[in-house]
């Protein structure tokens, strides 16, 4: 999200200058980030469940599946919300310039 813009008083020239002060909120880059994990999570799940497991009928391949989708995405959600957590405080707060330029 996106801060909101701080307007000076008229200057001399009777033009105002504005500073904007851009802030991330943590809470989108996790749940960005867990977001598309748990979906790669889920897809890898599924296809080494498909290549490795050894079902012997169509519906223990589907439960086999299901169960794979399941682990693999909130495995995904778990490690991305990590790694969106580190991404929003490493960036954190863009401070404004106080040297009076934009």
């Amino acid at each position: 999200m996106e801060g909101t813009d701080h307007q000076s008083p008229l200057s001399a020239s009777g033009t105002t200058q504005s500073s904007r002060i851009r802030t991330i909120d943590p809470s989108e880059s996790v749940t960005g980030v867990g977001i598309v994990f748990g979906i790669l999570g889920a897809v890898i799940g599924v296809v080494f469940t498909v290549l490795l497991g050894d079902a012997s009928s169509v519906g223990s391949w589907i439960v086999d599946c299901f169960i794979a989708a399941l682990a693999g995405g909130s495995a995904g959600i778990v490690i991305g919300g990590m790694f969106g957590a580190i991404f929003g405080v490493i960036r954190g707060v863009i401070p404004a310039r106080r040297d009076g330029k934009s």
